[in-house]
């Protein structure tokens, strides 16, 4: 129609053909003015009849003259309506009827291209709904859309699997009928998980009353106004996940175990058998003895550490925390290592102490774990000839250990991973050191369930240091016994068991 109108008055800026009202105009004064005269010429009534029937014809054939391209105008029209958009007039009159058959014809080859446009672009989207349909299908997470009233208007296959809810079920109906979610003993309901940003691991009760854990997302949606997309979940099925990880737990642990009896046996039976035979056998032969030893030994602290990874992956991990003096489990660990820094031309030592150690709250088998791997991380990544060296700072709350070494330094890029589980520093030259990339793991693990912290500062090339914090006997407590310091400080929840 407004291809129609603008044909109209491009039509209007030409130079008017007006000849059809003319010539409409001129036969209806002749009709007129024929009996007209003739009467008055005459007086004769016949002459007059016979002027007033030429008049008559002259009307006839002016009427039929205006309604033929009516006639066509109207079956043009019917025709165009009845959806034949091909359809064209044809008029040659050089009149008015002939500028309007030609806007008509403009009109219809407008709208008949709006109208393969738009079936294109229906064609286009319903091409794109199908491929969109098959993306969803294939997606093994649970995808289901919400519009802006939380009514569900689309969802997918594994949606329907998981809730055991049909398609037909869902689309349109509120989507709190239908997803049914706990976490621990509280309902979860479409006001909560349809918030930005939303991402939690639930509970899920389906159609039959089955359970599944499933981890929840809520996934933004930018034009959700013009769309009418209030909210899209992405629903991902973890129970087979939590099943392999608990297997294999439970096959790291089994193995370790059975590992770790004999290992132990072999290492003992190494050391007797070394310290009674040491004068007796070739210094050849007692070295391969010693490496054996040391193997054996690295072996056995490898499956140590995979037994407390299990530990803390399980939230299994214990810790028997007492009043200890510090000082003295510190120094026994450090004379331990000392044989390993002078194989590597090392020298480790303990800072003299610039004020008394109160006693402190610690598990001493664990600390020594800490320690053992921070020393011998820093003899391990420190060149022969270097320095390792163990401080302590004292504050009123707590005591701060600092293990500085003077080895090769660590990127800044790889400080916010270090503490990471099987993470290693992507250097070459740390590359060449063996390690498992637990060590530092499992060492902040047992320093927060001592209810400490721990971290790091280092400069590539210039050495790094480890510092980490325990919690020293508060005051008011120093002369309670250690096993009633440990229940208080149980039952108070100051450390996490």
């Amino acid at each position: 129609m407004a291809a129609f109108i603008n044909y109209t008055k491009y039509v209007d800026q030409k130079p008017a053909r007006k000849t059809l009202h003319i010539r409409l105009a001129l036969i209806i004064l002749v009709g007129i003015s024929i009996p007209t005269v003739s009467f008055f010429i005459t007086q004769n009534p016949l002459v007059s009849t016979l002027a007033g029937l030429i008049s008559l014809c002259l009307a006839i054939f002016a009427v039929f003259y205006v309604l033929k391209p009516l006639q066509t105008f109207l079956k043009a029209i019917q025709s165009l309506g009845d959806g034949n958009l091909n359809y064209r007039l044809d008029i040659r009159s050089n009149d008015e009827f002939e500028d309007v058959g030609s806007s008509f014809n403009l009109m219809a080859q407008k709208i008949s291209q709006n109208f393969q446009n738009l079936e294109q672009d229906r064609n286009k989207n319903l091409s794109e709904r199908n491929t969109i349909d098959a993306v969803l299908s294939s997606i093994i997470d649970g995808v289901i859309a919400l519009d802006m009233s939380k009514n569900v208007v689309s969802v997918n296959k594994a949606a329907e699997y998981l809730t055991g809810y049909n398609r037909q079920e869902f689309l349109g109906k509120p989507i709190d009928q239908f997803l049914r979610l706990f976490s621990e003993a509280e309902s979860i309901d479409s006001k909560t998980y349809c918030q930005d940003g939303y991402s939690q691991s639930l509970m899920l009760i389906n159609k039959n009353g089955g359970q599944k854990k499933v981890t929840l997302s809520r996934v933004a949606v930018t034009e959700g106004i013009q769309t009418n997309i209030g909210c899209i979940l992405i629903l991902r099925d973890i129970s087979k996940e939590e099943e392999l990880e608990q297997m294999k737990f439970d096959f790291v642990s089994m193995a370790s175990h059975e590992l770790k009896t004999p290992l132990t046996n072999i290492i003992g039976y190494l050391s007797v058998f070394i310290n009674e035979n040491k004068t007796k056998i070739g210094k050849e032969a007692l070295d391969l003895l010693e490496r054996s030893a040391v193997s054996a030994k690295v072996l056995l602290t490898l499956v140590e550490n995979l037994l407390s990874v299990n530990k803390i992956e399980r939230d299994q991990l214990s810790v028997t925390v007492e009043p200890s003096d510090y000082l003295t489990v510190l120094s026994k660990a450090i004379d331990d290592l000392q044989n390993q820094a002078k194989v590597k031309n090392i020298t480790l030592t303990l800072a003299p102490l610039k004020r008394p150690l109160p006693k402190v709250l610690l598990d001493q088998i664990r600390i020594v774990e800490i320690i053992n791997n921070l020393i011998s991380n820093a003899i391990k990544y420190t060149p022969a000839g270097g320095r390792v060296e163990v401080s302590l700072d004292v504050t009123p709350q707590e005591v701060i250990t600092t293990v500085s070494d003077t080895g090769m330094g660590i990127p800044k890029e790889a400080m916010p991973h270090l503490f990471n589980k099987f993470f290693r520093v992507s250097n070459t030259a740390q590359k060449a050191q063996k390690g498992t990339g637990l060590g530092l793991y499992i060492a902040k693990s047992i320093v927060e369930k001592l209810n400490g912290k721990i971290w790091v500062e280092s400069e590539l090339g210039k050495g790094s240091k480890f510092h980490f914090t325990l919690p020293l006997v508060p005051k008011t407590q120093a002369n309670i016994p250690s096993d009633a310091i440990v229940g208080e400080t149980i039952q108070s929840g100051a450390l996490n068991y």
